[in-house]
C-alpha cells in the first residue's frame, strides 16, 4: 500500500503526484473498511472526496472515480464483482496469512493504514483473515492497546504502534543511529537541514524542522534530530503532540507535513482528476510493498470465488452455443483487466476453477463453454465418410474381386498407397512427426459434402492435441472469421462447409492453413481456381462419375467393375491418386482394396515408362473371357489396414 520514494532526480511535481495517489489509495481502503457491503466506484470516490475535504462537480467526480478505480485495480487488497469493490479477502479472491499471531496482525494492519486508527477498521481486516466477526476483534484491540508494549493509545480512541517511534536504546548517538537506522542517508540529509533552527521545546522544534524542509519528514528521523537537541525526549509524547498540532498533518509512512504541504497534495489530486493519463502512468510506476510484508495476503494471493464462478456460468448461459476465452471473461464478468495488479491471479485462478467445475466444458486453449452444449454432429463420423464394407454378389460366370495379400501387390503399389493425398479417416499410414508450420490441404468430394477436413497423423501437431474436442477460429483473407471444431479422436476438422461452398470446387480445391500469434486462431489462405492436379475432376467428368455412382448403388457393381469403368474413361492412363479420388466419389473405398483389385486383375496395367499411371488393357480383358470361370462367390474383404483407429467412430 505504500509507494517507494521517488528517485533523487525526480522533480517535486512527480513526488507530489505520487503522494496524491498514495493518499487516494489509503482513503479508498478506509472507505471500504468502513462499509459492510461492496461499493460502486463512484460511491467510493464520493466518500474519498468527503474524507479529503474537497468539493467536486459532476465532471470532476467522474474523473476522481476513474483515478480511484485505477488505484484500487493496481492493488491486490481490493477486488471487484458486478462493478462493486470490496476487500479481496471478503470477496473470497485472496487468502489471508494466518501464520502470524493475531496481535502481530493488528500491529501490521495499523502499519498498513499508516496513521493512528480506531479499532473498527483494523478489526475488519483481522476478521477477514481469521474468520470471526469484527466485533470480537474490536473489543480485543481496545483491550490490548493500553497494555501491550507494541502499541500506544492516541486521543480519539485511536491506536498507534511503537515501531513508528524512535527507540531510545542508548544514550550514545552512534549506537542510537545504529539501532534505529540501517541506512543513515535520510537522517544525514535532515541533520544538514536543521542548522539554525530554534525551539523552546521538542514539539516547537520538530514543527520548525518540518516547516523548513518543506517536504514530508519521516517521523523517526524527525524524532532523532529532535533528541539531539532535547535529550530527555519522550518519543511517544512527541508523536501525540505533533499528531494533535493543528499546524501539521500526518501522511502515511508515517511522515509529517505542514498544512500548506497537505493542501498541495489535495490540489494535486484535483490535477490528476483532470489528467487521468498522467495518473495511469504513475500508478503503473508505483511499487507496492510485498504482499507478505503487509501481513494480510498469504503467498497465494488472488483467486476466483464461488460467487465469481456462478456469475461466469450465468454469463455463459446467455449464449450457450458460443465459446468464450478466459481473458474475455476476466474483463467482461470479473472486471479484471490486463495490466492490473490482480489480473494475472484472477486469470490463472479462473482457468483452474473452470477446468475443475463440471458446469463448464474446456474446448482447448483458454476457451470454455457450458457443459452439454457441444453440437452432436461433431462427435460421430459424418454420413458419407465411413467405408463401404458390404459384400456384393458375383454374377454367374464372372470373376469375384480377389483378395491379394499386401506382400503380393504388384507395380510398387505398397509405395503408391502411402501417397500423402490418399490418407483418410480410418485409413491412414502416416506417423506423427515434427509440428508443421503450415498445412497445405485439398478436399475430396466426401469431405466437401460433409464440410470436414481430415488431419493425417503426421499433421495432428498443427492444432492443439487436447482436449478431444477443440474449438478454434479460422481467419480467411477477407477477414470473415468463423469458428470450427477439431475432433482429435477422429482427426477431423468440422464446420467448414459454408466456406467450401463459397470458395472451392467440389473436388480437389486447395487451401492453406497457417499459424498466428494466437494459439487458437489460424489463417485460411486460398487462391481462386487453385486445384490439386492429382485430385482435379472437371465438371463434365464429375457428372459421369456421379452417374456411375448411382448405377453402382443400384446394380451392386463389384469394385473391379467400377475401377474398370473409371479406367476406360482415361485412354492415356491415370495416376493412382486420381483413380483413388474418382473411386471414392463412386464408393468409399480403402487404399488396400484398390491396390488388391489392381494387383488381382491382369487387365489393369501400369505404364513401365510412367510408374503410378494406370490404364485398362482391353486385349488382356478379352483374352481373359475365353478362360473358364468358376468357383464360389468371394466377397472383397479387408486385407490391409495400417491405421490404428479401428475402433467404432462413436465419440464418448
Amino acid at each position: 500500500m505504500t509507494v517507494e520514494a521517488m528517485p533523487a532526480t525526480a522533480g517535486a511535481e512527480e513526488r507530489l503526484r505520487s503522494r496524491a495517489l498514495d493518499t487516494l489509495r489509503t482513503l479508498a481502503l478506509e472507505v471500504v473498511l468502513a462499509s459492510d457491503e461492496p461499493l460502486r466506484t463512484v460511491d467510493i470516490a464520493r466518500l474519498v472526496s468527503e474524507r479529503l475535504g474537497v468539493t467536486l462537480n459532476e465532471e470532476e467526480m467522474g474523473g476522481l472515480a476513474s483515478v480511484v478505480r485505477m488505484v484500487m485495480d493496481s492493488d491486490p487488497l481490493f477486488s471487484q464483482s458486478n462493478r462493486q469493490w470490496d476487500l479481496a479477502l471478503r470477496m473470497g479472491r485472496a487468502e489471508g496469512d494466518r501464520r502470524k499471531p493475531v496481535e502481530r496482525a493488528v500491529e501490521d494492519f495499523i502499519e498498513l493504514l499508516g496513521h493512528p486508527v480506531e479499532a473498527h477498521p483494523v478489526a475488519v481486516l483481522v476478521a477477514s483473515v481469521y474468520g470471526r466477526m469484527p466485533d470480537y476483534y474490536e473489543k480485543m484491540i481496545e483491550r490490548i492497546v493500553p497494555t501491550r508494549q507494541e502499541f500506544f493509545p492516541v486521543p480519539g480512541r485511536r491506536a498507534g504502534i511503537r515501531r513508528w517511534l524512535l527507540e531510545l536504546s542508548s544514550e550514545y548517538e552512534d549506537e542510537l543511529l545504529e539501532d534505529n537506522f540501517p541506512d543513515t542517508t535520510m537522517v544525514d540529509a535532515l541533520r544538514a537541514a536543521v542548522d539554525g533552527i530554534e525551539g523552546d521545546d521538542p514539539q516547537s522544534y520538530a514543527r520548525a524542522v518540518v516547516e523548513k524542509v518543506g517536504e514530508p519528514v519521516d517521523n523517526r528521523a524527525l524524532q532523532f534530530v529532535t533528541w539531539l537537541r532535547f535529550q530527555d525526549l519522550d518519543p511517544k509524547d512527541l508523536f501525540i503532540k505533533l499528531y494533535m498540532d493543528p499546524q501539521l498533518r500526518l501522511e502515511r509512512g508515517p511522515s509529517w507535513v505542514t498544512v500548506p504541504g497537505r493542501e498541495q497534495v489535495v490540489e494535486t489530486v484535483r490535477t490528476l482528476v483532470g489528467e487521468p493519463e498522467s495518473a495511469a502512468e504513475i500508478v503503473a510506476a508505483a511499487v507496492t510493498v510485498d504482499e507478505e510484508d503487509t501481513g494480510i495476503l498469504a503467498p497465494t494471493t488472488v483467486r476466483v470465488s464461488d460467487e465469481d464462478l456462478d456469475q461466469v456460468y450465468s454469463y455463459l448461459q446467455q449464449n450457450a452455443d458460443q465459446s468464450y476465452r478466459a481473458p474475455d471473461l476476466c474483463q467482461q464478468v470479473l472486471e479484471a483487466f490486463p495490466g492490473s495488479r490482480t489480473y494475472s491471479g484472477v486469470h490463472d485462478s479462473l482457468l483452474s476453477r473452470m477446468r475443475e467445475d463440471s458446469r463448464f466444458l474446456w474446448v482447448g486453449g483458454e476457451r470454455f463453454r457450458t457443459a452439454g452444449s457441444v453440437p452432436a454432429d461433431i462427435t460421430t463420423l459424418p454420413e458419407g465418410l465411413a467405408f463401404d464394407e458390404r459384400e456384393y454378389e458375383v454374377e454367374e460366370g464372372a470373376e469375384a474381386d480377389r483378395v491379394v495379400d499386401p506382400r503380393e501387390w504388384k507395380f510398387n503399389l505398397d509405395e503408391q498407397v502411402g501417397h500423402y493425398l490418399v490418407q483418410d479417416v480410418g485409413d491412414d499410414s502416416t506417423a506423427p512427426g515434427s509440428t508443421p508450420s503450415r498445412l497445405e490441404a485439398s478436399a475430396p468430394l466426401h469431405h466437401y459434402v460433409a464440410g470436414t477436413y481430415y488431419l493425417r497423423h503426421s499433421d495432428r501437431g498443427f492444432f492443439p492435441a487436447s482436449p478431444d474436442l477443440v474449438q478454434v477460429t479460422l481467419i480467411p483473407e477477407d477477414g470473415a472469421r468463423f469458428d470450427v471444431w477439431i475432433n482429435n479422436r477422429l482427426g477431423l476438422l468440422f464446420g467448414i462447409k459454408e466456406w467450401y461452398d463459397a470458395n472451392l470446387p467440389w473436388v480437389g480445391g486447395r487451401f492453406v492453413l497457417e499459424r498466428t500469434d494466437q494459439p487458437d486462431e489460424f489463417r485460411l489462405l486460398h487462391t481462386s481456381g487453385d486445384v490439386e492436379p492429382l485430385m482435379e475432376i472437371p465438371v463434365e467428368r464429375l457428372q459421369q462419375i456421379l452417374a456411375l455412382r448411382g448405377e453402382a448403388q443400384t446394380e451392386g457393381l463389384l469394385l473391379s467393375a467400377i475401377v474398370q469403368r473409371l479406367l476406360r474413361m482415361h485412354e492415356e492412363g491415370v495416376h493412382f491418386v486420381t483413380l483413388f479420388t474418382e473411386l471414392n466419389v463412386v464408393r468409399r473405398t480403402r487404399r488396400a482394396a484398390l491396390a488388391s483389385v489392381l494387383s488381382a486383375q491382369r487387365f489393369f496395367v501400369q505404364s513401365p515408362q510412367q510408374p503410378g499411371i494406370w490404364s485398362y488393357d482391353e486385349k488382356r480383358a478379352q483374352k481373359g473371357k475365353t478362360k473358364k470361370k468358376g468357383g464360389p462367390k468371394r466377397p472383397m474383404r479387408e486385407m490391409y489396414n495400417e491405421d490404428d483407429d479401428d475402433e467404432e467412430f462413436e465419440y464418448e
